[in-house]
Order: C-alpha cells, then sequence, then structure tokens
C-alpha cells in the first residue's frame, strides 16, 4: 500500500493540499493496525484505516484540516460500544492526521515514492506522520509469477489489487500480452535472473504448463533463492520435480507444494485466490 499511497499523494500535491492519515497505535479488537493509511484530498480519498464510522469521522476532521492553517492533529478512535463510540470491535484507535501541503512537502512525498519504487526501505518520521512514533516502511514484496496460462492470469489480475511488485515470466512472449501490469520477462529460462536481483521480499509461483518447465525454472531460483517458492501441482508431479533436483534438496526443503490454502480450489480463479490467501498470510508475518 506505502508504495501506491506515496506515489498518489506525490501526485495529488499538485493541485492542493492532502491529509494523510496514519494509525499510530492500536489497544484490543480494531479493523486496522499500526501502520495502516489513507489520504483525504479534495473530495477524493485512497486508502482506509478501517471503514465505518471510525473512517468517516476521520475523514470529517481531515477535512477540516484541509481548509486550516494547522499542521497535524490527532484522533482517538473508541471501539468500545460505550456512550459516544463508533463501534463495538472492543479496542481503541489513535489515528495521526498530517497537513501535506506545497513544493517542499511534495519533494519530500516524491522522495519517498521513489526510495520504495526502488525496492528500497525507509523510515516516517513523526513529522511526516502528525504524530507517535517514527514507523519504517518496506516497499511491496515482489511476486514473480512464472507461467502465463490460466492460473497465472488469474493470480496476475487479483494480485494486482493487492499491492505487489508484480513480475511474470513464460518462454513465450505471446501468452505474457495480458499481462499487463506487470513486468514481463520471456525467452530463455535464464533471464529469470533478473527478476531475483531486488532488496524486496520477493514470493516465486511456479504455474507452468509441464514439469520440465518447474525444473528448469527451480535451477534458476536455488542460485538465488527466493523467500518464498511455491509451486503447483499433484503429488506425483511434485515428487517428480524434487527427485530431478537432488542437488537442490537443501534449497528446496521450504519448497511449498502444492501451494495454496486448502478450499478445494479448482477454477483458474479459485486457485488464484488460494494462492493469494496464502501469500498474504506470509507477507502479514513479515510485516507487510
Amino acid at each position: 500500500m506505502n508504495e501506491r499511497l506515496f506515489a498518489r499523494l506525490h501526485a495529488w500535491l499538485a493541485t492542493g493540499p492532502v491529509v494523510l492519515a496514519s494509525v499510530l497505535d492500536t489497544r484490543g479488537a480494531t479493523p486496522r493496525k499500526g501502520g495502516s493509511r489513507m489520504l483525504i484530498g479534495a473530495g477524493d480519498t485512497f486508502g482506509s484505516i478501517g471503514g465505518g464510522m471510525a473512517e468517516a469521522r476521520v475523514v470529517a476532521t481531515a477535512n477540516t484540516l484541509l481548509q486550516d492553517e494547522e499542521r497535524s492533529t490527532e484522533v482517538e478512535i473508541d471501539l468500545t460500544g460505550r456512550q459516544g463510540a463508533v463501534g463495538i470491535c472492543g479496542g481503541r484507535m489513535g489515528i495521526g492526521l498530517r497537513r501535506w501541503h506545497g513544493a517542499d512537502e511534495r519533494l519530500r512525498a516524491a522522495f519517498i515514492a521513489e526510495t520504495l519504487a526502488a525496492g528500497n526501505s525507509l523510515t516516517l518520521e513523526c513529522d511526516d506522520l502528525g504524530g507517535g512514533e517514527p514507523q519504517p516502511i518496506q516497499p511491496d514484496p515482489r511476486l514473480l509469477i512464472i507461467g502465463a496460462g490460466h492460473c497465472g492470469l488469474a493470480l496476475h489480475d487479483f494480485a494486482d489489487q493487492l499491492d505487489f511488485d508484480l513480475w511474470a515470466y513464460d518462454q513465450r512472449s505471446d501468452e505474457l500480452a495480458k499481462f499487463s501490469h506487470a513486468t514481463r520477462l520471456s525467452g530463455p529460462i535464464d533471464s529469470l535472473s533478473s527478476a531475483l536481483d531486488t532488496r524486496r521480499e520477493l514470493f516465486a509461483v511456479l504455474l507452468n504448463r509441464d514439469f520440465q518447465c518447474d525444473i528448469a525454472a527451480l535451477r534458476v531460483l536455488c542460485h538465488r533463492p527466493p523467500g518464498f517458492i511455491g509451486m503447483m501441482g499433484s503429488s506425483r508431479r511434485i515428487g517428480e520435480v524434487r527427485a530431478a533436483l537432488p542437488e537442490y534438496a537443501t534449497a528446496l526443503a521450504n519448497l511449498r507444494a502444492p501451494i495454496g490454502i486448502d478450499i478445494d480450489a479448482q477454477t483458474p480463479h479459485e486457485i488464484a485466490i488460494s494462492i493469494l490467501a496464502e501469500l498474504i498470510q506470509r507477507r502479514r508475518l513479515l510485516g507487510h
């Protein structure tokens, strides 16, 4: 989210002030956790800090801030269900609201956006957030889809909505035409190496049409193993692939195969959803 959000902040600042709302801290059950963010501009918003009446209160406060000369404020969101609360989840949220405006702050937004787009992490200072403590932020993890068939395309289409840096590979360049939101690689299998050259967290998902393509791809990946490698296939196919790569047994010890949360997925889109459910779970464990 942070990559797209700060790119959007930079773009919106060309036409006027924008409020950045950030969850600074939470206690108990809340819809979003610390580090969640949204933008509130003149007549438009981007992102979410939880929705419902809680978010409506934040947006109302942000709209007032847009009209004022005040630089920042904090909002305490009570979700305990008591008198005056805006929900019954049971917890509380501290939200920092920071009004961004002017050329200097647009340069700051550009620096943050460009740093993340280059695959680097950085820390948002208290002044960026409107309160609280500094918050480290990370670039979007890279999702490398290997195999441009029906399942690969469905995974690409859904993942585009979920803040991944998308890359896709297939030997057949014509099969990649519909992967419009991804950096596309084709041709010799060694071209996969360029996708591994990143500081981002890297998830590789193999959805090839045949197991020989799996074997060739894994030979490349195992030289610089991503943090996560998952592969689609039956138990027999997975066994054949592992048996063909005895020299990489250590690198493949954590291979997730078959990939995906077990929801009895059958269609390409169901399979894509099951895979993304697992990737989101792992991404959260990494702090994204």
